[in-house]
């Protein structure tokens, strides 16, 4: 009897041994943003009706879109750094202690601005404000129309988007509202001139004339791009735990190297059929590195418009906020390339 109970203490220890040497994985699908559906008009209706909007805010961060870069440093001060785009805008990124601020500069004029602050203003709205509030105090349709010189676009939301990414028309302003599913609150905000959300194509979006597009980046300025995206998935995220009272994950250069490194493999296995994703498991490169880690989660999305995208469709999707919220873990790794974004969290020994 007492030979049975040492080989399975000795048997438990091993398999402990193995459990914390190996490391325990847990990769969620990959998250597909909204599908880009954009389509000239065939034909104009005879008689459309006339587009319901709300005054423009007098108060409040919206304020801002078409003010210049002067009024944003006597406003806020100098950014903690500036990201370009591939939109040919550039961000400026405030990281306080209650969330982000996210100024887009284009040119000398702020055409977008983001934040997920609830000491911010952002008249009409408060982040936290219940959806239903939202409902009874906004007006809302389901067709959106930008009107940019002779050229018209029409954006249309679907019923998701009515939930959780809903679109509101002001005089030549425009708000996303970004709602956290699990507790229909306003989670952030961000105003936008419509020559922005034109640009973005967020929504299924019909037009009459031309369409206005961004140019393609350089290769060289795709790079930048790639590691502006990387520091905004790393900030977004740390600021969603932050709100929800988790601790801020460590960003490490090894674990980015890593997101990165995955990001343009899914990239390169959508380009090329011959890849497999047997060729490259991330889970082998990361016990390769990541010696004093117990387990790692991995997160993956593609086909968002920015940063700011990817971590409301992670937030809102429940496989992947688990792994995002997960409070075990220590830090943080965010990749991006093109149009792919991983992020991998890990728990330190």
């Amino acid at each position: 009897m007492k030979v049975l109970f040492r080989i399975l203490i000795i048997a438990t220890c091993i398999g402990i041994i193995i459990y914390y040497s190996n490391g325990v994985s847990s990769q969620t699908e990959l998250l597909e943003g909204p599908p880009s559906i954009t389509k000239p008009v065939v034909e104009l209706e005879p008689s459309m009706p006339s587009e319901q909007f709300l005054p423009r805010p007098a108060t409040g961060i919206s304020t801002l879109i078409g003010k210049t870069s002067k009024e944003v440093l006597e406003t806020y001060s100098t950014p903690k750094r500036i990201d370009p785009s591939e939109y040919g805008y550039e961000w400026w990124v405030y990281d306080t202690e209650n969330g982000l601020l996210m100024v887009s500069m284009k040119g000398n004029r702020v055409n977008q601005i983001y934040t997920n602050n609830s000491e911010i203003d952002i008249a009409p709205f408060l982040v936290g404000e219940p959806l239903d509030d939202i409902y009874r105090t906004t007006v809302l349709g389901q067709e959106i129309t930008v009107e940019i010189g002779d050229n018209i676009y029409i954006f249309a939301m679907n019923e998701q988007d009515l939930h959780e990414r809903i679109l509101v028309k002001y005089n030549n302003l425009y708000a996303q509202l970004y709602i956290d599913h699990e507790t229909n609150q306003l989670h952030s905000v961000r105003f936008l001139d419509g020559e922005t959300l034109v640009l973005h194509k967020p929504y299924e979006m019909q037009f009459i004339g031309e369409l206005y597009e961004a140019s393609t980046p350089s290769s060289y300025m795709q790079i930048d791009i790639n590691l502006a995206n990387r520091r905004q998935l790393t900030d977004l995220a740390n600021s969603l735990r932050v709100e929800y009272g988790l601790p801020k994950l460590l960003p490490t250069d090894t674990l980015a190297s890593l997101a990165d490194y995955n990001s343009e493999h899914m990239f390169l296995e959508m380009m090329d059929s011959q890849i497999t994703n047997d060729e490259y498991a991330i889970g082998d490169q990361l016990n390769e590195v990541q010696q004093n880690y117990e387990r790692h989660g991995v997160n993956v999305a593609t086909n968002y418009k920015d940063a700011i995208e990817v971590i409301h469709g992670w937030m809102n999707s429940k496989e992947h906020r688990t792994l995002l919220m997960d409070e075990e873990f220590t830090h943080i790794g965010s990749g991006a390339f093109m149009n792919y974004y991983t992020q991998l969290y890990v728990k330190q020994k």
